[in-house]
C-alpha cells in the first residue's frame, strides 16, 4: 500500500509540474513585451519650454538645429541635405573670389549670379551631421546633395541664392517621452503642411535627430 501511495503522489506531483509549465507557456509574449517597454508620458511644462526656448532651437541667426525640420525623413539617413544646408552650415564660411570664379567656370555660366554665394565645407557638413545625427555625409542617402556645386580642390559645396528657408522661430505645442525618445509636436505653418512630429533621442547631455514626419504617419 505504501508503494502505491508513493507512486500516486509522484504521479500527482508530475501532473502539477506539467500544468504549471503549460500555464506559464500560455502567457502571451506581447504582454511580457508590454510590461518591459517604456511608458509614454507627457513632457512637463519645463521640458517643453526648453525646446521652445533659445537653448536648443531658436536663438540668434543661424541655429543649424532649426534647419533639421526643413524636410521630412523617417530615419536620419533620409534627411534632405539640400534643405538642411540651404542657408549654410552655421559656421562662418566666406568663399573667396577665386572660389566663386571656380564655381562659375564649373557650371559654364557666362557670369556670376547677382546674389549671395553660400559655402559649406565638407568637414563642417560632416561636423553638423555627427553632432546632431551621429553620422556623416557618406552614411546618408545624399538626398539632393547634387543641388550644390561641389569643388574637389576646395572640398566644399557652394550655392547661389537670394531667398531663405530659415525658420527664425520654432514652437512645439505638445511633447511626450518614451524611454530616451522625445517626440515634439508642431504645426508646420512655415511650410503650410499641417501638424508634424519631430523625434529626438537623448544622447549624453544633448539630443540627436531621429525623424521628422507628418503626424498621420504615426
Amino acid at each position: 500500500m505504501a508503494i502505491k501511495k508513493l507512486k500516486m503522489l509522484s504521479l500527482i506531483f508530475l501532473v502539477v509540474i506539467i500544468c504549471i509549465g503549460v500555464v506559464t507557456g500560455c502567457i502571451p509574449e506581447e504582454d511580457n513585451d508590454q510590461n518591459n517597454s517604456p511608458q509614454i508620458t507627457p513632457l512637463s511644462a519645463e521640458e517643453l519650454e526648453y525646446f521652445n526656448g533659445d537653448e536648443f532651437f531658436n536663438g540668434e541667426y543661424m541655429n543649424i538645429r532649426n534647419q533639421f525640420i526643413s524636410s521630412l525623413y523617417d530615419v536620419p539617413e533620409e534627411i534632405n541635405l539640400f534643405e538642411l544646408f540651404y542657408c549654410g552650415s552655421g559656421f562662418d564660411e566666406i568663399p573667396t573670389e577665386e572660389e566663386r570664379n571656380a564655381v562659375v567656370a564649373h557650371n559654364n555660366w557666362d557670369m556670376e549670379p547677382d546674389c549671395a554665394c553660400i559655402k559649406i565645407s565638407r568637414i563642417n557638413m560632416d561636423t553638423v551631421l555627427i553632432d546632431n545625427m551621429g553620422l556623416i555625409i557618406a552614411d546618408t542617402e545624399k538626398i539632393d546633395l547634387e543641388c550644390f556645386t561641389y569643388l574637389k580642390q576646395y572640398d566644399s559645396y557652394y550655392l547661389y541664392h537670394g531667398d531663405t528657408n530659415y525658420r527664425m522661430n520654432i514652437f512645439f505645442f505638445d511633447g511626450e517621452r518614451e524611454g530616451n525618445i522625445i517626440r515634439l509636436f508642431y504645426d508646420d505653418e512655415f511650410m503650410g503642411e499641417g501638424e508634424k512630429v519631430l523625434t529626438l533621442r537623448e544622447y549624453g547631455e544633448t539630443y540627436l535627430f531621429v525623424s521628422n514626419q507628418k503626424s498621420a504617419v504615426l
